[in-house]
């Protein structure tokens, strides 16, 4: 494997979290024990502590733009971090002192920078953290280990914050935009002119295809980019682009997509709870599946049986094979979300932009000549998207999925475990759309995507101040890493089966003896 890139940069910001810390908020508040946290959310209140306040969002957890999960993952934990890096700072300095009840006053024998207090509660709506502390029938290859000093990772992350508010870096350059919107007009202009007045070859809907499966992934880094608000920090706006972006030219929802990646981002790689890398039966990227677990997002058992196993001790060898037709599970599961999903604040919108497209893209369609060719175009349109599936992938499917102390690890910490970046030349950060920067654009979500690689060397040096690692390889090296990621997985399913043969052997035995003793 390629070694990490070193930096010589080391970071010279000496600001905090926000210039409004000044240990007064919430002083007329009534204090909160860690007991008394943990019996209220018990008996049923979503309580969350953000800035030292203790908020009870019953009221919001439905009306929450990033969708009621984003919320729920945080109730009994320290929400601080990941509140600043997916809000505008208004959003800490106005709205969380409307929402809170109490001050939090922490029991002196949780410690002292615990973040979470409630990994030992069965909560319905989420499950505690995946640790490499727990037994694990199957053990996880490559676990985290601890021994970082997360309240010191902690406090050098809000400086480094407080330093990209104080540079401008929130600041999105329109400009750079120019030749985005001019990369989508030359590829939407290419697929179109290609199928209305190219000649009728295989070779020319072919190139039509390719250029439209380009289309799609460039859009979609843009409504990724408004799904974060990166664009103009103004959500409604961002979000109602995003919608016209990614729903009528590219026929996916943006609502599922932000409901979907908001949680992602919330509990990044944890098996229970990341529908990221909840992928049976086609991939396991931790052994923990195995065991049939429970996810949170899509509310079933995500049962390891007979289909799960047969794919998954193949998947290393299938991963290229099933992201060719990653695309058209992207299209169930907008459609079933806007059909179906309680939460879909632009549910009509959406609607209609789906419509529109599955409109034009069926005109488009039939203009090509044959039935064969036009199977040939949209086949190879939403085979060639598969690019885009695994830049989404080698970010986190070969990262870890075990928290090392879900108690105490910090949001940055955690960020960092969990993602990879891809190292490519600045020529060429237009193919990755900034999915090459994914440390950074997690630590910092809301930083527009041009910026990210001006961040990358403060990220670093924050990594080699705290020993944390910074995982980065090059695009090829990235894929052969995953691929080897997932065939070490794969090589454990024969243990899991000889382990579960040899378990029913021993049930059927105890049985035998059972009856003969009768």
């Amino acid at each position: 494997m390629p070694p990490r890139t070193p930096s010589p940069f080391q970071p010279q910001y000496t600001q905090g979290l926000r210039p409004c810390d000044d240990g007064r908020r919430g002083s007329k508040l009534p204090g909160c024990t860690t007991g008394e946290l943990r019996r209220r959310i018990g008996q049923g209140e979503y309580l969350v502590i953000i800035d030292g306040l203790v908020c009870k969002l019953n009221g919001f957890v439905g009306k929450h733009p990033g969708g009621p999960l984003a919320i729920q993952h945080m109730v009994g934990r320290d929400a601080t971090d990941e509140v600043a890096s997916m809000h505008p700072r208004e959003v800490l300095d106005v709205q969380v002192p409307r929402w809170a009840v109490a001050r939090f006053v922490p029991d002196a024998g949780c410690g002292k920078h615990a973040v979470s207090f409630v990994e030992d509660m069965q909560l319905p709506y989420s499950a505690p953290r995946s640790t490499s502390l727990g037994a694990n029938k199957y053990p996880q290859p490559g676990a985290a280990v601890s021994g970082l000093d997360y309240a010191a990772i902690q406090r050098d992350y809000r400086q480094l914050g407080a330093h990209l508010h104080a540079a401008g870096f929130y600041q999105c350059r329109y400009s750079d935009y120019a030749f985005e919107a001019a990369r989508y007009t030359v590829l939407f202009a290419t697929a179109v002119g290609l199928v209305l007045a190219g000649p009728h070859s295989a070779w020319t809907y072919l190139a039509a295809a390719v250029s439209t499966a380009m289309l799609w992934q460039q859009l979609a880094f843009f409504a990724h980019d408004l799904g974060h608000n990166e664009l103009t920090g103004r959500r409604r706006f961002d979000m109602v682009l995003g919608i016209c972006v990614g729903n009528l030219l590219g026929g996916l929802s943006v609502g599922w997509w932000k409901k979907n990646h908001n949680t992602h981002h919330i509990v990044t790689n944890d098996v229970d709870n990341d529908p990221d890398i909840q992928h049976l039966p086609f991939f396991a990227v931790s052994t923990r599946f195995f065991e049939s677990r429970y996810s949170t997002y899509y509310k079933r058992i995500m049962h390891f049986d007979a289909a799960a196993r047969v794919l998954v001790a193949l998947q290393d060898k299938l991963y290229y094979p099933i992201m060719c037709f990653a695309r058209y599970n992207l299209y169930v599961q907008s459609w079933s979300y806007l059909a179906f999903s309680d939460f879909a604040p632009f549910r009509w919108l959406e609607i209609g932009c789906v419509a529109l497209f599955l409109v034009w893209f069926s005109w488009l369609v039939a203009q090509i000549p044959t039935w064969p060719l036009r199977a040939l175009y949209v086949l190879v349109a939403n085979s060639v998207s598969a690019i885009i599936h695994i830049q989404i992938t080698l970010s986190h499917f070969a990262m870890s999925t075990e928290s090392p102390d879900p108690t105490h690890e910090c949001f940055a910490a955690r960020q960092i475990r969990t993602t990879m970046d891809v190292a490519c030349p600045r020529w060429l950060d237009w193919f990755h759309g900034g999915l090459q920067f994914q440390i950074e654009h997690h630590l910092f979500p809301r930083v527009p995507r041009h910026r990210l690689r001006d961040l990358q060397p403060m990220v670093k040096a924050l990594c080699r101040k705290h020993r944390m690692d910074f995982m980065e390889f090059s695009f090829v090296d990235g894929n052969v890493y995953t691929v080897r990621w997932l065939g070490e997985v794969a090589s454990r399913v024969s243990l899991f089966n000889a382990r579960e043969m040899q378990h029913a052997a021993e049930a059927a035995a105890a049985e035998t003896i059972k009856h003969r003793a009768l």
